[in-house]
């Protein structure tokens, strides 16, 4: 059984060097340069991050063809900074081989979050006891409260590909969202604080319906592939507003938050509304500055 050199794990490669070792295979692509040829695009992962891998070949078909998403390969390539000085760093791949499953150890490549999960889940908690609404208390508990439905919210990804993708990576971005946010009301103290923390712990719980993940590997469902998480967050969301009988305006401020979460409609991400209130330009820009940052971290 192969075992990855200390060194080559994700998170030290840093500067440029030959490397051979093994990486999961998160998702490929072939894609076209700008000179007219294709190459394939991979995203490579273990237990410390993810990293660009990129294959250049005449045999590009053949070589994509025995590529699979999830599963570990052996490659052999170098480690190259593109653009020079931006400390972005990817693998050119000179040669891949697939592993089979008695050829690694699995624990080295699944990617769980490195924060404290209970230490997020009590944030959650306190959260909703302090709060002095009823009707959004009551919403949060129907959620919050409910051990089966938390038990899939605290260990969904949050993405597929991009950023807080990996097991536990939604309840992460929930409560970075939510702490952006607090930070935005001590700041901007008209905005209704409760309301905007019950958008930032409710805009993404439709991505428990959006994915089929294991530890290896994330994939859309066939209701992610079909329907936007953010229709699936609000109508999970309305269905509790009709059982708590919560007020019309109240109920139209939340949904709206969720249905503009990711900005305006011309950006094209999925927004089926401009973000209209305070709260709800509050909760996109938290919602986008931490995906971004994250997303960064993680290239």
């Amino acid at each position: 059984m192969f075992k990855k050199a200390e060194g080559d794990f994700i998170e030290n490669l840093n500067e440029q060097r030959e490397i051979q070792s093994e990486f999961l295979v998160s998702d490929k692509f072939i894609k076209r340069a700008s000179g007219g040829y294709n190459y394939i695009k991979l995203t490579l992962a273990d237990k410390t991050g993810q990293i660009r891998g990129l294959i250049f070949s005449e045999e590009i078909d053949i070589i994509y063809g025995s590529v699979h998403a999830g599963e570990v390969c052996e490659i052999a390539g170098k480690v190259n900074e593109f653009p020079q000085g931006s400390g972005k760093f990817n693998i050119i791949v000179k040669e891949i081989r697939e592993l089979s499953k008695e050829e690694y150890n699995m624990e080295e490549f699944v990617r769980t979050s490195k924060l404290d999960k209970d230490a997020l889940i009590h944030e959650i908690h306190e959260t909703i006891k302090e709060m002095e609404n009823p009707h959004l208390k009551s919403l949060l508990e129907s959620f919050f409260l409910d051990d089966d439905w938390t038990e899939k919210f605290y260990s969904a990804p949050a993405a597929r590909t991009h950023h807080h993708n990996y097991i536990g990576g939604l309840l992460d971005h929930s409560v970075e969202v939510l702490r952006i946010c607090k930070n935005l009301c001590s700041l901007f103290p008209k905005i209704d604080s409760e309301l905007l923390y019950t958008g930032a712990l409710l805009h993404d719980i439709g991505k428990i319906r959006t994915y089929d993940y294991n530890p290896m590997s994330i994939k859309f469902s066939k209701e992610g592939r079909l329907l936007d998480h953010l229709f699936m967050s609000c109508e999970m969301v309305k269905a509790k507003i009709n059982e708590l009988e919560i007020p019309d305006e109240l109920s139209t401020q939340i949904l709206h938050m969720i249905l503009s979460h990711h900005g305006n409609v011309h950006n094209g991400w999925g927004s089926t509304v401009d973000p209209k209130t305070p709260e709800a330009v509050a909760l996109h820009h938290a919602d986008d500055m931490d995906a971004k940052v994250k997303e960064m971290f993680q290239d």
